[in-house]
């Protein structure tokens, strides 16, 4: 930071015109002047930090920006993803539908021809008790 520009011959003149002593004056004097030059910002000092803060800002939008642009390709990688999913499983439920269709066949045979043996078992006893 630039220094500050401090009269501390006026500020010593006004503190003995109101009536201080001069050495308590001087001290006084000086202890502010350390105080404030050390913590003041000049106008100089700003235009430096808004510069700075200004480079900042316009390099978090480029990357923000980068951001968006991959986040949009996310998005269309999922998307595709999403579809793969949903034309397999469009898939998988054709197979599952044939292959139930397939164990119901079967199960209607075989209850098919467990009614024809229990039929002849019932003749075959009937025979028999007659």
């Amino acid at each position: 930071m630039t220094t500050l520009a401090f009269d501390t011959h006026q500020a010593v003149k006004a503190l003995t015109a109101a009536g201080a002593d001069e050495t308590l004056a001087e001290a006084v004097v000086s202890t502010i002047g350390d105080a404030v030059s050390g913590n003041v910002a000049t106008k100089t000092d700003l235009a430096k930090v808004e510069a700075g803060l200004k480079g900042d800002i316009a390099a978090v939008k480029a990357e923000l920006t980068e951001v968006k642009a991959e986040l949009t390709e996310v998005k269309a990688e999922l998307k595709g993803d999403i579809a793969a999913v949903k034309a397999g499983m469009a898939g998988i439920r054709a197979e599952l539908k044939t292959d139930l269709g397939d164990l119901e066949a079967r199960l209607h045979r075989h209850l098919w021809v467990m009614a024809a043996g229990i039929v002849g078992l019932t003749v075959a006893l009937v025979r028999l008790t007659a």
